[in-house]
């Protein structure tokens, strides 16, 4: 049959979320185990996840680390020997370290579970923390450090959440040289046995999760020793700056790394799902109005964005891009300039629609297949909530209309409430 290139494809509605029902399973010691099953799958993977971010650590870079040093060494194994293992089981670990939580990843053949299972287990209940290996860690992350910091993009971002949340704030995530050298293994094997361990902790296990793999987890993880936890919570208060203008000088810089935005919206707020698709509107995808004005018709930049970042205290929303030197001032301004519009003109109907559907879309992709899913639902758990959140913020973009995100832009988008960051070389006044 002969296709006719002339003739476009019929065009038909998006699809509605499949969201994977989950089921829980409480270990023998207490453990509480998720399980987001999908037969098609020869794979599984196991996550972790401890209530041991860096929101939880008396002082800068505890947090990381320790979850990082997980891997350098057991009673058991050493950390050679442990890479030697998963290597060659085709067994991929990783780990991570986010403001909340923390979490050791694993994603393993399913006819190799019974030896990567207890592995991942022993690391979490056997780590040694060796000195020798620390020191080589926080050497090679002040290297890191001390690169990062010279550019402007990172001066930009560093004020940027300073201001938002306060230099004390775990929020705004300061960090300086000399931290890296007050870090010991004493006070790294010290939050490792606070935080990351099996009274600080749920599993999630998704993919082909067979009665084998749940037997081999109950056996291993089911087993741990598992202390009371009786830790507290801490509590800080977000001491923000006035809104306004803040230039970092750095004479070297070829660009100017801006960041311009204010508090943003909670994933539990009612006006969560609109504000998302407003922000699409202005900077949230590649045909945005930011990057069709300030990138293709002027050219200031090679990419522009906007988003709203969650947290379980806040949010923020910001635009964030890097222009040259000479063209700071003029970028701001556009910015400045749509967001105005937004406030004060309805946006047309073949533009939201467009933009309904690339966020419809987007929405989707990011529960394509269980291991997507397991990963949006270990974030949304924090929130109260599960990934039924995605059919619910589909089925509200579709209501949202021209004169509500106006009211929107104008309730949440107020230039004067605006923190404006420049790292950068500034032209003298």
């Amino acid at each position: 049959m002969t296709v006719n290139r002339k003739i476009s494809p019929p065009l038909s509605e998006l699809s509605v979320p499949k969201v994977l029902p989950y089921t829980t399973q409480v270990l023998p010691n207490g453990i509480e185990m998720l399980l987001l099953h999908d037969p098609d799958q020869e794979v599984f993977k196991m996550d972790v996840v401890f209530d041991a971010g860096a929101y939880y650590q008396k002082q800068p870079l505890v947090a990381t680390t320790a979850i990082n040093m997980l891997n350098e060494g057991t009673i058991y194994h050493n950390s050679a020997e442990i890479a030697e293992i998963f290597d060659y089981y085709g067994a991929y670990v990783d780990f991570n370290c986010g403001m909340h939580k923390a979490e050791l990843n694993l994603l393993s053949l399913n006819k190799f579970a019974e030896e990567t299972i207890p592995i991942l287990a022993e690391i979490l209940s056997s780590s040694t923390i060796p000195a020798h290996e620390l020191d080589i860690y926080l050497c090679n992350k002040k290297q890191q450090f001390l690169v990062e910091k010279q550019k402007t993009a990172w001066l930009a971002r560093k004020e940027f959440t300073r201001l938002l949340f306060g230099t004390n704030h775990p929020y705004a995530n300061t960090v300086k040289e000399e931290d890296y050298d007050r870090i010991t293994p004493e006070i790294i094997r010290e939050f490792y046995k606070e935080r990351l361990n099996a009274g600080n902790c749920f599993v999630l296990l998704s993919g082909n999760i067979t009665p084998e793999i749940r037997h081999i987890t109950t056996e291993t993880f089911g087993k741990l020793s598992r202390p009371s936890n009786t830790l507290q919570t801490p509590v800080y208060a977000l001491q923000p700056a006035l809104p306004g203008r803040s230039k970092i000088e750095k004479e070297d810089a070829v660009q100017t790394s801006i960041r311009i935005g204010k508090k943003g919206v909670r994933l539990t707020d009612e006006d969560y799902a609109g504000f998302l698709l407003l922000n699409t509107v202005l900077g949230g995808y590649f045909g945005s109005r930011l990057m069709s004005n300030i990138r293709e018709e002027k050219g200031y930049t090679y990419g522009i964005h906007s988003f709203n970042v969650s947290l379980p205290e806040t949010a923020y929303w910001c635009v964030a891009t890097d222009v040259d030197n000479k063209y700071t001032e003029a970028t701001i301004e556009e910015v400045l300039k749509e967001i105005r519009t937004l406030r004060s003109e309805l946006i047309p109907e073949a533009e939201l629609n467009l933009v309904k559907n690339f966020f419809h879309g987007d929405l989707l992709r990011e529960i394509d297949g269980v291991f997507a899913q397991s990963d949006a639902l270990k974030h949304k758990l924090p929130y109260g909530i599960d990934n039924c959140f995605y059919s619910e913020i589909i089925h509200k973009i579709k209501q949202c209309n021209a004169p509500y995100l106006r009211e929107l832009a104008e309730k949440y988008l107020n230039p004067e409430q605006l923190y404006i960051v420049t790292a950068g070389k500034h032209p003298y006044n």
